[in-house]
């Protein structure tokens, strides 16, 4: 049987290395959820299924941290934990199937559970409605501080007469702060006064220094700084630029770059697409869904700034992979080929080509020529 080829989008094989993190990153109680590796999988297929309903349990309570000390000192990473659970619940429901293989099956680790603790993520963890701002207050009175802007909300810590903060958000009456014993929280309007000299103003949107390169006038596929045509002074960052391309981006920006979860839309010679979800210093960063105007949609992970684990991609044509990354790269990784007619088939990435056991290339990206036999 002739099985029908599909160049992959181009965006699914680009990556970039994130510059070096000057945040301090937390994981959850039971941090990445480890694979398993089965010699021969036709043997122990009922334990391979068990094994990844085990895993699928621990995606579901690795939600918190070990103590409840650490879930209130740092109360905003827990909903992006949560975030994160699911898509590794997505991800062993995918490895799944590889317990109907023969041979050796590797069901692969989930390591995607990271929650930064830096002035961006608290754009992301900010939700819909709240505007940055930036500025020093004190407390009118002795006050409850709540893990979101409303009474509903737990209450995570408490601030004293005249107790100073720093305000970064508004949500209605509610003041996003920096809470006094890490992370954020929200304080209604009327417990906080202005500083003498102190005047709360947007955060500001003037380009990050040290943005470079910007993309005006590089070349395609290059990787570069773009700003955002509906939030002028605003960047983010592009990992395959074909010029000439526009973006949008519908979330928050801070300190020049978008930041947070939103859509980022592009449109380009080659059409327009669109990915939603979260940036952190103007670069991606967790679990990602992209559409291209080829009709592919692709799904997987970054982890600061670079793909990796499992990733899915859909193709127009009713075919479709499943591969795997690590830190940014395919060489050499496994993945599974989805014909038309749904047959799966097993194979491995070389380079930017991946074959079956046959040595056939199925997938590759820019030109088939470039898929040497080696």
């Amino acid at each position: 049987m002739r099985i029908g080829r599909v160049c992959l989008a181009a965006l699914l094989l680009a990556a970039v290395s994130m510059p070096a993190a000057l945040a301090k990153e937390l994981k959850p109680k039971f941090g990445n959820i480890d694979g398993v590796y089965y010699s021969d999988v036709s043997g122990n297929r009922e334990a391979c299924r068990q094994a990844i309903r085990n895993k699928i349990a621990l995606c579901r309570q690795n939600t918190n941290f070990e103590s409840n000390t650490k879930n209130r000192k740092y109360a905003g990473c827990l909903r992006i934990f949560r975030r994160q659970a699911q898509g590794c619940v997505t991800h062993f429901r995918h490895q799944m199937s590889k317990c109907n293989l023969s041979g050796a099956a590797r069901i692969t680790d989930f390591t995607g559970f990271s929650c930064e603790v830096t002035r961006t993520v608290v754009e992301e963890d900010s939700g819909p409605g709240i505007s940055p701002m930036d500025g020093r207050m004190r407390a009118r009175t002795g006050s409850n501080l709540r893990a979101g802007p409303g009474t509903n909300h737990r209450v995570v810590g408490s601030l004293r007469t005249g107790q100073e903060v720093q305000v970064t958000g508004r949500a209605g009456d509610w003041l996003r702060i920096a809470a006094p014993g890490g992370g954020t929280a929200f304080v209604h309007g009327s417990l906080l006064v202005a500083m003498a000299g102190q005047r709360q103003k947007p955060q500001d949107r003037s380009p990050a220094a040290g943005l470079s390169p910007k993309c005006a006038g590089m070349g395609k596929g290059a990787k570069c700084w773009n700003e955002v045509s509906n939030r002028p002074g605003c960047y983010i960052f592009d990992l395959s630029y074909n010029p000439p391309e526009t973006a949008t981006w519908s979330g928050a920006c801070a300190g020049g770059v978008a930041v947070g979860r939103g859509t980022w839309g592009w449109k380009s010679s080659g059409g327009s697409g669109k990915g939603t979800g979260t940036l952190v210093g103007g670069k991606q960063h967790g679990r990602w869904v992209d559409r291209y105007p080829n009709g592919a949609v692709l799904e997987g992970s970054y982890l600061r700034g670079k793909r990796h684990g499992n990733w899915v991609a859909r193709f127009a044509n009713g075919t479709g992979l499943e591969t795997e990354y690590r830190n940014g790269s395919l060489d050499g990784q496994p993945g599974i080929y989805t014909t038309k007619g749904g047959k799966r088939i097993p194979g491995r990435w070389s380079g930017n080509c991946f074959r079956d056991g046959k040595g056939e290339w199925l997938v590759w990206s820019g030109k088939k020529e470039n898929c040497s036999n080696r």
